[in-house]
Order: C-alpha cells, then sequence, then structure tokens
C-alpha cells in the first residue's frame, strides 16, 4: 500500500476538488477520492462509460479500484488540453466558446438516458436536507417543483460550466460526469446558467441567449427552474458569502408567490 501512495505523490497534479485529487499517469489519468463511498465512485464511472458509448466526447473509463485505506482510485483517458475559457481570451474568443459549450451540452441533451438516475429526485434530495433555510421554504419549494415539468429522458451532465470542457487542440472534452442524470434539457442548463451568474456574470445572458436559440426554447422555462436549483447547490460546499448569493435568489422568488 504504501509504495502505491509513494508512486501516486510523485505524480504530477492536474486538478483537485473538495474530496479528489487528479493526477497523470503517463497517458491515464488518475482521479483519487478520499472518504467516499466505492459505489459513488462506480456509479460515476458507469455514467461516464454509458457517455462514451453514446458517442459523446468523454474520456475513456479504464476502471475503479481501491487505493489504500479510505481511497478509491477512477482510471481514465489522460486529456492534454486548456478549460474552454481561461485568462487569455478575448471578447470574441469568450463570445464563441460559449457558443461551443452550448452545441456540446445540446449534444449531450440529445441522448436518451431513461434508466439513469433521475434529476427531479436529486434536486428534491439537497432540497430536503438544506440547513440554510426554512423548513416552510423548503415545502413551498417542493410544491413549486410539482409544478415544473419534469417528464424528460434526456441525458443531462448534471454540473456543465467551462471548467468541464476541455479542448486539447483539435477536439473538446465533457469531463466530470459525477452528476449525470436523467432529466430535464432545461434545468440542466438553468444550473449552468447560474453558475454563470455566480462566476462571469457578464457573460450569463449570453449563454441564456445562445442556448435557448439552439434548443428551441423559451428563457422563462429555463428560469423557472432558478429557486429549486439554487436551492439544491446551497448544499454544496461554497463559502457564506456563494451561499448568500443563492438565499437572494430564493428569498426573491418566494416575494413573488
Amino acid at each position: 500500500m504504501w509504495k502505491r501512495l509513494i508512486n501516486m505523490i510523485t505524480l504530477e497534479l492536474i486538478g483537485e476538488g473538495a474530496t479528489t485529487k487528479v493526477y497523470r499517469d503517463g497517458d491515464k489519468a488518475v482521479k483519487l477520492y478520499t472518504n467516499i463511498p466505492f459505489i459513488q465512485v462506480e456509479n460515476e464511472a458507469q455514467m461516464q462509460s454509458f457517455s462514451v458509448e453514446k458517442g459523446l466526447p468523454v474520456p475513456k473509463v479504464y476502471g475503479v479500484r481501491e487505493f489504500g485505506e479510505n481511497m478509491i482510485a477512477l482510471d481514465m483517458e489522460y486529456i492534454h488540453g486548456k478549460h474552454l475559457l481561461h485568462d487569455n481570451m478575448n471578447k470574441d474568443e469568450r463570445y464563441t466558446a460559449i457558443q461551443t459549450l452550448v452545441k456540446l451540452q445540446c449534444a449531450v441533451h440529445s441522448i436518451n438516458a431513461e434508466g439513469l438516475p433521475k434529476q427531479c429526485s436529486n434536486i428534491i434530495r439537497k432540497i430536503e436536507r438544506n440547513k440554510y433555510i426554512d423548513k416552510n421554504v423548503i415545502n413551498s419549494l417542493l410544491l413549486y417543483i410539482e409544478s415544473l415539468n419534469t417528464k424528460f429522458t434526456n441525458l443531462c451532465h448534471g454540473d456543465f460550466h467551462p471548467l468541464n470542457i476541455m479542448f486539447d487542440g483539435e477536439k473538446y472534452w465533457i469531463i466530470d460526469w459525477v452528476d449525470a442524470v436523467v432529466g430535464s434539457p432545461v434545468a440542466d442548463a438553468c444550473r449552468t446558467y447560474l453558475i454563470f451568474k455566480q462566476f462571469l456574470l457578464r457573460y450569463s445572458g449570453v449563454y441564456l441567449r445562445c442556448f435557448c436559440k439552439e434548443a428551441g426554447v423559451k428563457e422563462e422555462d429555463v428560469l423557472a427552474w432558478l429557486p429549486a436549483v439554487a436551492a439544491a447547490r446551497m448544499t454544496e460546499n461554497m463559502d457564506n458569502k456563494a451561499r448568500t448569493f443563492l438565499m437572494k435568489i430564493i428569498n426573491e422568488w418566494g416575494l413573488n408567490q
């Protein structure tokens, strides 16, 4: 075990999240999870493999293995490239990048994913365990979700944003499939829009208009999901400033009910 851990430490660290670190091992990427159930990592591998089988530009999965005590490794194809959006881009390049993002997202949505975990169930589960908002607000949100159209069988990435798209100089790749579900494209787009509003505000409207044009949907149908998506996102790892931003969205929705 220790030999394997030492070997891992000598590898190049290429990415890091709240509970994961990603290393390069030659032509392979190793995503290392700490204190995450094996079945959860296995589910992510299955979602990613499903997307590969459907012809989407997604890194191949080589397997899941236990790696020391309380650690699990997901071995996959290594993608050498840059994130879709980066600091050295001018305004026109950013607009083009957002159009590319939208086309990729709509390609994901074109896949029938009936049988995968349900998007609506995931959103409801996160809202129910949200300890930052009042129980009455939670109940109102759950009732509100019942009024939305959730009868879709589209593949949804669940966390589609510029940092989850890589460009290797020739091809764009979609990474990080841990939140993949079957559900509504407009709900999936709403989460992307929300992330733009949090971190790339000036381009949030650009994204929304591009998505609605490409997908043939109305902006109000995407925005209808905003309070529910914001409430679900609040349960994720973030600071108080980010939660205050999301709480404002929920409060504004509540005032209009």
